[in-house]
């Protein structure tokens, strides 16, 4: 599940993980549709930006744009912005993976499903000789 907001400059934001070490810091990812193109975002929050967080669930938010200064500012309700740039004549059902990438998925797939295959085998081998 992800958390998603518009900007005061008309981009959209998807927060993807934020991983928390407890009262230290936290790691925030997500991605940024810009108007041409969509970037990953990466920071790691200080221990300082940490103990501001506090209890304001829209601090996340914040913290993206403060890093990302050409976010602008995170705009109330979710909704985009009436004027948000838009990529004319463009097909928008991409994928965020490559060819590639699918290729080394779906092979990682046959490995994950052969190496699930052997382990049932070992597992009805071990039950049948009472190892288990």
């Amino acid at each position: 599940m992800y958390v998603e907001f518009h900007t005061s400059n008309g981009i959209k934001v998807q927060v993807l993980e934020v991983a928390v070490v407890l009262h230290k810091s936290a790691l925030v990812q997500a991605y940024i549709f810009m108007p041409d193109s969509l970037s990953f975002f990466k920071a790691d929050m200080t221990a300082e930006e940490y103990s501001q967080w506090g209890s304001d669930d829209d601090y996340i938010k914040n913290f993206i744009c403060r890093k990302m200064p050409i976010l602008g500012t995170p705009t109330d309700g979710g909704e985009a912005p009436a004027a948000i740039p838009t990529m004319s004549g463009q097909d928008d059902n991409r994928s965020v993976h490559n060819e590639a990438d699918i290729q080394r998925i779906n092979s990682l797939q046959d490995q994950l499903t052969a190496m699930e295959t052997k382990l049932k085998t070992i597992t009805d081998l071990l039950f049948k000789n009472g190892s288990l």
